[in-house]
């Protein structure tokens, strides 16, 4: 899959971006700390960064993918010497860019990686192959690093479909916020953030505003980790931004602590994967896909109808349509198709125009597409034999895939309406604990990785109390 867009026309910075980076560049040298009015000074002006006005809109990342049709041609002529000089393109970008620095906290995530890790690695390597032509050409057009990938690896297993504890969502995690900030359309029928190609654009730019402010790749990765707030308060709290140095301060959050490490352990091993031990790569390659506007909203059903393409294979290809259907409020709306029946739907036009969706609603996309999105939150008064009507299944069903005993139903409770298919995992990790004297919800979440607040709410539960005895739902999170 290729896509190369041209460089979208925009400002490296906003303002408030290039003034917090002058104040760091006044205030946190190495080995000596800020006067206390330039550190306050620094603080709110990071505040401000996420409050200004979106720095990249919809319509330029559209512009963006709009800029691949005419390239697609020629990509394919050159594709076999782009894609042997992936390699070494990647190498060269570490070397002029991104320090490859090998010390004990990287070494150790090798070993896991290589060892303890190795099966879930490699899956995540073949999965991301198949997204590599997309996600290094947005780089090396946005004049970013293209190991950067290897973050992606680390933020999701290059999964679309990955959704964190925090509600983190797609394939470079962004939260709901900073999605849209970064031009990514995110409501009830589309959430961009799974879309491979408009969230590598997005977290491009992102990560071109994070380095303009701590002038080091390191922390611009840490800063998408935990936040610019964070870096900034660790950097203060070090008096240093050296990421090793604010790190053997301790001043870091363990998960960003370990976030750099585990993405220079990641460069490593895929810069040679079978010098570490790790077998051939073995993926399905996904066909050359172009971009092609559809009238909107129609469903997905109808263009595979009308394309020759066919509904499952639409769906792989645009995991962010949620609904099955493109979405409402725009006049046209560019999905991804392969090259060779891009002509064929581009003719369509008229009769698409005239399938057209009128007056959907949530529940009538879904409906009509024949979709369910993974899980429904129980509303007041709901039952079980409502909830399974709502989306044509069966109590039996519903009961099974949650494992539940009773047909009793908690306001705020998750059900989990369908597995996906394509993450047997998820369904496999679903299961009931009974809890044990001495348990408490914090023990719990521990134990199987989770967060308090995501029990609570699979569970309906209000308070943090449980009782010996009790039957939870959980998700096993563990290795």
């Amino acid at each position: 899959m290729q896509w190369l867009p041209q460089k979208s026309s925009r400002r490296c910075a906003s303002l408030s971006v290039l003034s917090v980076a002058m104040a760091l560049s006044a205030c946190a040298s190495s080995g000596s700390g800020p006067a206390a009015a330039t550190t306050e000074s620094a603080v709110a002006q990071v505040s401000e960064l996420a409050k200004v006005e979106p720095v990249a809109s919809e319509e330029e990342i559209n512009a963006v993918i709009a800029s691949v049709d005419d390239k697609v041609e020629e990509d394919d002529d050159e594709g076999e010497t782009e894609s042997a000089a992936v390699g070494d393109e990647i190498s060269h970008a570490t070397s002029q860019k991104i320090p490859l620095e090998l010390n004990d906290e990287v070494q150790h995530w090798i070993t896991y990686f290589s060892g303890k890790d190795r099966e879930r690695f490699q899956r995540f390597m073949e999965r991301g192959e198949r997204f590599r032509p997309q996600i290094t050409a947005v780089l090396r057009d946005q004049g970013m690093p293209t190991e950067i990938y290897y973050q992606a690896m680390i933020e999701s297993g290059f999964s679309s479909a990955a959704t964190s504890r925090a509600s983190a969502v797609g394939v470079w995690q962004f939260m709901r916020e900073t999605g849209r900030r970064y031009g990514l359309r995110i409501d009830n029928y589309v959430d961009e953030r799974r879309d491979p190609m408009r969230s590598t654009i997005a977290a491009s730019l992102y990560l071109k505003d994070l380095y303009n402010v701590f002038q080091s790749w390191y922390l611009a990765m840490a800063a998408y980790n935990a936040g610019e707030n964070r870096i900034l308060s660790s950097i203060m709290r070090a008096k240093t931004r050296d990421f090793w140095e604010i790190a053997r301060a301790r001043a870091l959050p363990e998960e960003t602590l370990n976030y750099v490490p585990k993405f220079l352990a990641a460069t490593t091993i895929g810069h040679d994967p079978q010098k570490f031990g790790f077998a051939r790569l073995n993926f399905d390659a996904l066909p050359q896909l172009v971009s092609v506007p559809v009238p909107s909203p129609v469903r997905l059903a109808d263009v595979a109808a009308i394309s020759g393409v066919t509904l499952a294979a639409l769906r792989e290809y645009n995991p962010h349509l949620i609904r099955g259907i493109t979405p409402p409020g725009v006049s046209t709306y560019r999905i991804w198709v392969p090259i060779d029946q891009a002509a064929a739907l581009e003719g369509k036009s008229e009769t698409l125009t005239a399938l057209r969706v009128k007056g959907v609603s949530p529940v009538t996309a879904l409906v009509a597409a024949n979709l369910r999105p993974q899980y429904h939150t129980v509303a007041r008064g709901e039952t079980l034999a409502k909830v399974a009507a709502l989306y044509g299944l069966s109590v039996r069903q519903l009961k099974q895939t949650n494992h539940l005993r009773s047909n009793r139903l908690t306001r705020g409770t998750r059900l989990l309406l369908e597995a996906n298919p394509d993450d047997k995992r998820l369904a496999a990790a679903l299961k009931q604990y009974k809890v044990r004297e001495g348990d408490s919800l914090r023990s719990i979440a521990r134990h199987f990785g989770v967060s308090i607040g995501s029990l609570k709410r699979m569970n309906g539960l209000r308070r943090n109390g449980v009782a010996t005895g009790q039957v939870l739902k959980v998700e096993d999170r563990r290795g």
